[in-house]
């Protein structure tokens, strides 16, 4: 008889990234379908072996199907240990995904990014000595340069300092769900980053393995170079040439990306904050508005999002 484990392990579940009608292509024909990466695939595994051992520990379950009448009590559970909204919700997304079970039919928290704990505030792994700057000198200064996540660093090598369309300085990327990106550098850090490519072959690796073993918060660097970058971009259209000149680099990556529905009126005006997250800012004495063109450059150029709403809410109320 095959263990729960084996069962849940080998299960075979719908693995499109949307499991909503695909979109139509420019002739009017069904999209492909994307399937989610193989990094999601093996969380989902994670979770959802997670869930069953769960099941099994408190509902005494042997197989598969046992267990797919209890996620709604998992769910309980999970909000009674005190997880996050977005901790609970992504614990319950591969269950339901593996389950085939509708996520909407379970009762959960509403997820809210004012309530992001990641990279926020104090804790107890920011006072160990392999999180500060220490750790990985050469690591952190690049990182509070440059803004990437943990798993691109590690890939980075010598070669990958290139143009882009535009003719600015930038690092090749490879980044969240295989999609390739530039991330572009700030004038005023040109030279320290070149620097560091300059000093590897175009396939070494730009960090070694023991620069990655740490645990700095490379997240919260991130979100500190947005900051930078958009007041970078914040002073630089004050002058009416290079805001026209940005409008158009920010066209020219649309259009390189093969984005859809270019529309440079979304660049105009203010971007408000409201709800929980005007409070939030206001509490901690941050802006409440934002110029939508600088939001929209550090999105496109800086963490490739390309929402405003996720610049804003994840990296400059990050606090």
């Amino acid at each position: 008889m095959a263990s729960l484990v084996y069962e849940i392990s080998t299960h075979i579940y719908d693995k499109s990234k949307y499991l909503k009608p695909p979109e139509k292509d420019e002739n009017g024909n069904p999209a492909e379908p994307v399937d989610i990466t193989k990094r999601s695939e093996r969380q989902y595994k994670n979770h959802a072996i997670k869930f069953g051992l769960w099941c099994k520990g408190k509902y005494k379950c042997r197989h598969f199907d046992d267990c797919k009448s209890h996620i709604q009590d998992y769910a309980d559970f999970l909000i009674k240990e005190g997880y996050s909204a977005s901790t609970i919700h992504t614990y319950l997304a591969a269950v339901c995904r593996v389950w085939s079970v509708d996520m909407s039919t379970i009762q959960k928290p509403e997820r809210h990014v004012s309530q992001n704990t990641r990279s926020r505030g104090e804790k107890a792994v920011g006072k160990r000595k392999d999180a500060q700057r220490e750790a990985s000198p050469r690591l952190y200064d690049f990182a509070a340069k440059v803004g990437l996540r943990r798993r691109e660093y590690q890939k980075l090598s010598g070669g990958d300092l290139v143009k882009d369309e535009s003719g600015h300085l930038c690092i090749w990327v490879k980044g969240k769900g295989g999609k390739i990106q530039y991330q572009r550098i700030l004038p005023s850090d040109i030279d320290f980053i070149r620097s560091y490519f300059e000093e590897k072959d175009d396939d070494e690796y730009l960090f070694t393995r023991e620069e990655m073993k740490n645990k700095i918060d490379l997240h919260h660097l991130r979100a500190c170079q947005a900051k930078r970058a958009y007041l970078y971009y914040l002073n630089g259209i004050q002058d009416p040439a290079f805001r026209e000149n940005l409008i158009k680099e920010l066209e020219a990556r649309w259009q390189f990306n093969k984005k859809k529905n270019w529309d440079p009126e979304k660049l105009e005006g203010t971007y408000y904050l409201r709800g929980r997250n005007r409070k939030f800012a206001q509490e901690h004495n941050l802006p409440t508005a934002y110029n939508r063109l600088a939001l929209m450059a550090v999105s496109v150029f800086h963490l490739s999002h390309w929402r405003l709403d996720v610049t804003v809410c994840n990296y400059i109320l990050a606090v």
